[in-house]
C-alpha cells in the first residue's frame, strides 16, 4: 500500500518478509565495498545491533 501527497510518495507498507529481504540485500551490497576485516566487524556490529 503506497501513500502519498499530490505526487509525492510520503509511505509505503510493506510485509514483514519484503523489509528482512530488503535489509539482507542492503548489507550484502555494503559489505561488497568492505575488505574482509571491515565486513566480519559490520557483520558483528549488525548482529548485537539488531540482532
Amino acid at each position: 500500500m503506497t501513500f502519498t501527497r499530490g505526487q509525492v510518495v510520503v509511505a509505503e507498507l510493506r510485509t514483514a518478509g519484503w523489509v528482512e529481504w530488503l535489509e539482507e540485500r542492503a548489507m550484502r551490497g555494503r559489505q561488497a565495498y568492505m575488505d574482509s576485516n571491515q565486513s566480519k566487524a559490520f557483520a558483528e556490529f549488525l548482529a548485537r545491533s539488531f540482532g
